[in-house]
């Protein structure tokens, strides 16, 4: 009998998880892996592979793959000397998603957990997923210091009639 239990548990927990897989489309299921590449790079502090993620008309604003790579270094020497480490993210489904000329953007929430001195801060972010290539090509935009009056500088090829999320403020849980 406890065997018998055992085996359809395990088939009520396969088909929860497989519900929620078949409820995303292909391209969602494409976006959440090019935003866990992205993530799990920055983990790794992969500049190469930020790099590679990062939309070609800002290498172009920027100079080049080489000044890019040189940013991200800094950014990061700048966040270590103050304490702050990225420890973990989780990517939720896409909040919008819209077909705009050749490309797909995707508007993806974030949640990211860092180390500071004295604790943990949790914050709510958002990207941009960029889908090129017919989706066979993604790209990352952070949308940090962007709003729904500038993303069009970044993203010349931005649906307006798309709208960033509010940003809301970090949560700090001190250690104990």
């Amino acid at each position: 009998m406890l065997k018998h239990k055992n085996n359809l548990l395990l088939l009520v927990i396969f088909l929860v998880i497989s519900s929620g897989i078949s409820a995303q489309t292909p391209v969602e299921i494409d976006i959440q892996a090019a935003a866990q590449a992205y993530f799990n790079a920055k983990l790794c502090e992969d500049y190469e592979t930020l790099v590679g993620f990062t939309y070609p008309d800002v290498i172009e604003k920027a100079g080049g793959p080489e000044n890019v790579k040189k940013s991200l270094v800094l950014i990061h020497e700048t966040q270590s000397k103050k304490g702050m480490l990225l420890q973990q993210y989780t990517i939720k489904p896409p909040l919008q998603l819209t077909k705009t000329g050749e490309e797909t953007h995707a508007i993806v929430p974030v949640t990211t957990v860092s180390k500071v001195p004295g604790g943990k801060v949790s914050s709510d972010v958002h990207i941009i997923a960029v889908g090129t290539e017919n989706n066979n090509r993604w790209y990352i935009i952070e949308t940090t210091s962007l709003d729904d009056g500038n993303v069009s500088k970044v993203l010349a090829s931005w649906d307006n009639t798309m709208m960033l999320p509010f940003k809301k403020a970090p949560i700090f849980k001190e250690d104990r």
